[in-house]
């Protein structure tokens, strides 16, 4: 039996937006590490608030935005 992964909204929004396509461009993209994207990506830990800036940072969605997102799946 296969188990379907959810996706997270904002990193699904974030991969298509920004055209990346693996978690180390990700990482690259929010200068933040590969482990914490995947970590973050696969519900081992939740969005902090260090990544939660740097997504603030790097697009144009709002603090309030980025954390709805960050509790919708696909």
């Amino acid at each position: 039996m296969r188990t379907v992964r959810r996706e997270l909204k904002l990193f699904q929004y974030l991969m298509d937006t920004y055209n990346l396509r693996t978690d180390e461009d990700l990482a690259a993209f929010l200068l933040c590490s590969k482990t914490i994207i995947s970590m973050t990506r696969c519900d081992h830990r939740g969005l902090s608030p260090r990544l939660t800036l740097a997504i603030y940072d790097k697009t144009p969605l709002t603090i309030e935005e980025i954390r709805a997102m960050a509790k919708e799946y696909v």
